[in-house]
């Protein structure tokens, strides 16, 4: 098994991150390393129908974008996001503010519950982003499908949090943007 030789980690910040060993994924909470698990093709298959899904609609998605957080040491990746800003020189950013963002997507990996509904739900709000959904396994867990929840950003006594809208399977909500792209 080969090493993952890392620089001091109490002076990484998100810049740094496009210097660590590739082929892994990592983001920073409040200054705290953290190594992504390899996802299942569960989860890549999910993932890639959505970005498809929302590329097919016109909209910018990107598969596993960097949100900057509110200190140079804080960064999420969720697994897809759609960006509203206009973007020229794509090379030059790995990581974009929470305004940049119309939605992002999250992905639960059932060997890797990453604080779904917890954490990244308050920490997306927190940055303002205005839908947060979030694809996990059907009731009778098949390969073929997602249950996908989606939550729209509100205000409520001076805090931004999500409240669910509603859930459908992924595969309805394919047929939903699929008829809209045609009209």
């Amino acid at each position: 098994m080969t090493g993952l030789n890392l620089p001091p980690i109490e002076d990484l910040d998100v810049e740094d991150l496009l210097t660590l060993p590739e082929g892994y994924r990592y983001e920073l909470h409040e200054g705290n390393l953290v190594i992504m698990t390899p996802s299942t093709f569960w989860h890549k298959e999910v993932s890639a129908r959505l970005m498809i899904m929302f590329r097919a609609a016109g909209l910018r998605a990107f598969q596993d974008p960097g949100v900057l957080g509110d200190r140079p040491r804080d960064n999420r990746l969720p697994d897809v996001g759609v960006v509203e800003v206009a973007l020229s020189n794509l090379a030059s950013y790995s990581n974009l503010p929470g305004s940049a963002y119309r939605l992002v997507v999250e992905v639960v990996s059932e060997n890797s519950l990453n604080g779904e509904y917890t954490d990244k739900l308050s920490w997306y709000a927190q940055r303002g982003i205005p839908e947060y959904w979030i694809a996990d396994q059907t009731p009778d867990r098949s390969d073929d499908d997602a249950l996908v929840r989606i939550h729209r950003l509100v205000l409520s006594e001076g805090k931004r949090d999500y409240v669910w809208e509603r859930s459908l399977l992924l595969s309805e909500l394919e047929a939903e943007f699929g008829s809209a792209a045609e009209s």
